[in-house]
């Protein structure tokens, strides 16, 4: 009895001692995950230069890779958690008097980040209240496919070109050996 009671304590003390070698040989890499959405507003027929007081819609698209951060290069097979703590988005290239009248970004298949209005060259960065449920998904993507991608629609004042800048404070999981 004593025997098969030792086995018992040793099994689960291995079992157990197995999860606390996979923890210690982790390493949480805390960087910058960073995508940036070129948009390109071209005023169509002249019939859309009067209409809604010569608001033009827009929309530009890019793909965030984990593979392009110098943080993580030698981490991409090993990573085991994604986790996004917040985002600054920044409007990049807008001239005085340019104006974006309202500015919606999402993450495909995740949901939308956040909308933010009267964007200019003056005022041209915003961090929105992020539903948890789109960072989650987001995650899950990146650690999927180690890639999402992000959109940018909305409406501007005219003819212009700018870089919507996504800067994802985030901190990754994975293992180290």
């Amino acid at each position: 009895m004593k025997t098969k009671i030792t086995l018992f304590l040793a099994a689960v003390m291995l079992l157990t001692g197995c999860d606390l070698f996979k923890k210690a040989a982790e390493l949480t890499i805390t960087t910058n995950l960073t995508a940036d959405i070129p948009v390109v507003v071209a005023v169509g027929k002249s019939a859309d230069l009067f209409s809604e007081a010569n608001a033009v819609n827009f929309s530009g698209s890019s793909t965030l890779s984990l593979a392009g951060n110098p943080d993580l290069e030698d981490y991409l097979e090993k990573i085991r958690e994604v986790d996004l703590k917040s985002v600054v988005i920044t409007v990049n290239g807008l001239s005085a008097g340019q104006t974006i009248s309202t500015i919606t970004v999402s993450v495909a298949g995740s949901g939308e980040l956040g909308t933010q209005t009267n964007i200019s060259s003056a005022s041209n960065s915003f961090t929105p209240a992020v539903n948890a449920s789109v960072y989650s998904q987001a995650e899950a993507d990146l650690l999927a496919d180690q890639e999402i991608t992000v959109t940018a629609t909305g409406t501007a004042s005219g003819a212009m070109s700018f870089t919507v800048h996504l800067n994802f404070t985030s901190a990754i999981v994975v293992g180290a050996l």
